[in-house]
């Protein structure tokens, strides 16, 4: 997964810095923007279900796990966030705001979270590629 995200911050740096003139760049840009966007909201799932699982005195492996997860998409959270020209204040600010969101909407449901992010934040962690693709195919449908 590091190899996917170190050619992608290769490949798409010098197309997010450059204006944008071909769809190429415009689709490199969209992924970048959207798979950061996913980390933000994979690192809060990941928080709140460890956070609860805590509360509910679940299995310690299984938190472990989930506290690792949060970590590796908090570090590609910030890494493309960088790319992206954001200040790690501004990232900090929109990571503790989903946070916050997906902490409320557990203590209503943590059943729907865990449906609607689950599965994609799993393989995210472990299939980038597989979201870059989604990403990808999505960018080349909205952008013309």
């Amino acid at each position: 997964m590091k190899k996917i995200l170190l050619l992608t911050l290769l490949i798409y740096p010098l197309a997010l810095l450059a204006v944008e003139k071909t769809k190429e760049e415009k689709v490199a840009k969209y992924i970048i923007e959207n798979i950061q966007k996913d980390y933000v909201a994979c690192y809060s799932f990941y928080k709140v279900a460890a956070a609860s699982f805590k509360k509910a005195e679940k299995d310690k492996s299984i938190i472990r796990g989930l506290e690792k997860s949060a970590d590796v998409t908090l570090k590609f959270n910030h890494d493309l966030g960088e790319v992206l020209g954001f200040l790690p204040e501004t990232m900090a600010k929109i990571t503790k705001k989903e946070v916050e969101k997906f902490t409320n909407i557990a203590k209503k449901d943590l059943s729907s979270l865990t449906k609607k992010y689950g599965l994609m934040c799993k393989n995210l962690v472990e299939n980038q590629k597989q979201r870059i693709d989604y990403w990808e195919k999505k960018g080349n449908k909205e952008i013309k």
